[in-house]
C-alpha cells in the first residue's frame, strides 16, 4: 500500500453530499475527504473553477455547508480507469468555521478506524 502524502489527514468515507449549484442541485457521495478539499463521486461532475455551495452529511453531525471550487473533473467511467467518474473539490477560505469542524470530523473518524495511537496508549 503506498501512503498518501498529501497533508491534512485525508480519509475516505462514503457520506452523502447536496451541491447548489448555478444550474440547480447536484446528488452526490463523498470517496475521499480532508478539512481542505474531497473528492466527490457524482454522475455529471461540473467543469474546473467552478464554484458552488456543499452540504456534506456526516455521521453523527449536523450538515456541513462550505464553499468550494472545482479543483478537476473526471468525467468518465470504466472498468480500466483508476479515477472513477467524479470531481475533485477545493474548499475556499471563506468557510473557516466549518472547516475547522469538518477537522474535527476527519480526526475522529480517522482515530477510530486506526485505533489509539501511542500518544493514548
Amino acid at each position: 500500500m503506498v501512503a498518501d502524502r498529501r497533508t491534512p489527514t485525508r480519509i475516505r468515507a462514503k457520506w452523502p453530499v447536496v451541491i447548489l449549484t448555478d444550474k440547480g442541485v447536484l446528488l452526490a457521495e463523498t470517496r475521499d475527504i480532508s478539512s481542505e478539499g474531497v473528492f466527490i463521486s457524482c454522475e455529471e461532475p461540473l467543469k474546473p473553477k467552478e464554484k458552488l455551495r456543499v452540504f456534506i452529511m456526516a455521521p453523527n453531525h449536523r450538515p456541513l455547508e462550505i464553499s468550494a471550487e472545482v479543483a478537476w473533473s473526471h468525467p468518465h467511467d470504466s472498468e480500466q480507469e483508476t479515477t472513477p467518474r467524479g470531481m475533485g473539490l477545493r474548499f475556499t477560505k471563506d468557510s473557516s468555521e466549518q472547516r475547522g469542524r469538518l477537522q474535527d470530523i476527519v480526526a475522529q473518524h480517522y482515530k477510530t478506524k486506526t485505533g489509539p495511537t501511542l500518544e493514548n496508549t
